[in-house]
């Protein structure tokens, strides 16, 4: 400060004043430091002044605990393993944990498959372990493209995550095979076949199909005809019924494959009497048992 600013200075202050008494700047607080951060477990248990803590937590933090959870009966596997303590023991450790599923989880099922998820599913995920071979178990065995089909497709109602289809009937998945007309060029409703799919498919596809039925009429499960499709024969146009037991459809025709002249001359080397070719009457006659020589 110039000598002529403390001049005024002492002016201001009044007579007697002197220049050094001229007034100090406040001096400035000193900074404090910020508090501690204050080190609490994530889960309060009691302690005392003998509590080992060391036996479960190092000097690394309060975080790395390396308590041996085996002891109590419940070992801590897979997801588990990975699981922070309060997840289970939101409180204390006095308060005991039911060691079931559905203590800690929600029941996604409500409750229709049971309480024990381990028969499902175990700590690595919520991946289901219950696949083809657990299927034998039930009134439904799991073969050929079954087996590869995810329970979602024949169970899974996305609507409330429950397992609620109990499907035992081939109909209840495939009524749209059945009602379609052009998937197996057959109206099965029309020619009033079964709803069970099993009686003539296989697990594996829909073709080829059987009709075990057939073979009180025309054998097809064996012998030179066998593997023939149902189009294969019945080629005349006329309403095709699945009337069992009666074995005059009057839609087949054998001369679709075995035309007249070659059977012309194969029955007149032979002399077959009463063969009259393109009537399938007397056709029928001879051959609806023929085996394979």
């Amino acid at each position: 400060m110039t000598l002529s600013a403390l001049l005024l200075l002492a002016v201001a202050a009044g007579p007697g004043a002197r220049a050094t008494d001229v007034p100090r700047a406040a001096p400035k607080a000193e900074a404090r430091a910020a508090p501690a951060p204050k080190l609490v477990p994530p889960v309060s248990h009691p302690t005392s002044d003998t509590t080992p803590c060391g036996s479960c937590h190092s000097t690394e933090g309060w975080t790395v605990v390396k308590f041996d959870h085996d002891k109590t009966g419940f070992p801590l596997k897979g997801q588990h393993a990975r699981t922070s303590c309060k997840q289970c023991h939101p409180v204390d450790f006095d308060a005991a944990v039911p060691a079931s599923c559905r203590s800690r989880h929600r029941d996604a099922h409500g409750g229709e498959l049971g309480a024990r998820c381990e028969g499902c599913h175990d700590e690595n995920g919520w991946a289901s372990r219950f696949n083809a071979d657990s299927h034998r178990r039930t009134a439904f065995p799991l073969v050929g493209a079954h087996a590869a089909l995810p329970c979602e497709q024949c169970h899974y109602a996305a609507a409330d995550r429950r397992f609620s289809r109990n499907v035992v009937e081939c109909v209840a998945c495939h009524q749209r095979e059945y009602d379609s007309t052009r998937v197996l060029s057959l109206d099965h409703a029309r020619l009033g076949f079964s709803t069970d799919c099993r009686g003539c498919h296989l697990a594996w596809r829909f073709r080829p199909a059987r009709f075990p039925g057939h073979d009180v009429c025309y054998l097809l499960s064996s012998g030179p005809h066998a593997g023939l499709g149902c189009r294969s024969c019945h080629t005349n146009g006329v309403p095709m019924v699945a009337t069992f037991g009666a074995c005059n459809s009057g839609s087949a025709v054998c001369t679709t494959c075995h035309v007249c002249p070659d059977m012309d001359r194969i029955h007149a080397a032979k002399a077959v009497a009463g063969y009259v070719c393109g009537k399938e009457s007397k056709c029928y006659e001879c051959h609806r048992f023929e085996r394979a020589p």
